[in-house]
């Protein structure tokens, strides 16, 4: 199994704080909050690639020596515990670090296709079950703010806002505050679509190129 160091050293993040170049330089265990990790190759512009939740390991690919250019940064208030491993705790950190990011990118791609009511659902439940996964009715949990929420679910800052609404209209959604909101788990899950669709914006970028 793998270690981590005692809490007195483990590493706090308020939301939209990126996480320093000096402390990308080492491993560390996500025990509270989300972040995103964005990536960029050389001569292009920095892009959302995936989440890291509670229980991820990040900074793995420092320490394998990859040359991507990746930038961490908090969603929501984290905490991080730095990572001790050698041997085989360092090969199944490893193991485990890449299961898991297969994971991460599978859901990925369910934020991002698919109508946008569909993709604002997957990202409440998502943030809800690492927050609360013992929730059976109502779920309150942290959320990104509204551009981060975009920037993910790849849809407009205006979309999402039209699918809170449609949300709070049908009693899904109980309260909603800038970071933060308070819906029903069961009421969400056993509804397939949500009024408040919209196209990717990628589909309506191929759309607009062939008109």
């Amino acid at each position: 199994m793998s270690t981590s160091m005692p809490t007195a050293a483990s590493h706090s993040l308020s939301a939209r704080e990126g996480l320093a170049a000096l402390d990308m330089t080492q491993m560390w265990r996500v025990e509270t909050g989300a972040l995103r990790i964005d990536s960029a190759q050389p001569g292009e512009a920095s892009r959302f690639m995936r989440l890291a939740l509670p229980g991820d390991v990040i900074g793995v690919e420092k320490w394998v020596g990859t040359d991507d250019a990746l930038s961490l940064r908090a969603l929501t208030p984290v905490t991080l515990s730095p990572m001790l491993a050698t041997g085989p705790e360092m090969m199944h950190i490893l193991m485990e670090t890449v299961v898991i990011a297969h994971q991460r990118c599978r859901e990925v791609v369910s934020l991002r296709t698919g109508p946008a009511s569909q993709r604002v659902k997957c990202l409440l439940l998502m943030f809800a079950d690492s927050v609360n996964p013992e929730a059976k009715t109502t779920s309150e949990c942290a959320l990104p703010n509204l551009n981060d929420m975009a920037d993910i679910l790849d849809v407009a800052p205006e979309t999402v806002s039209r699918v809170f609404s449609s949300m709070r209209k049908l009693d899904y959604l109980q309260d909603r505050k800038p970071h933060r909101a308070r819906f029903s788990s069961l009421a969400l899950r056993a509804q397939a679509l949500i009024p408040g669709m919209t196209a990717s914006s990628a589909v309506l970028r191929g759309q607009m190129a062939g008109a």
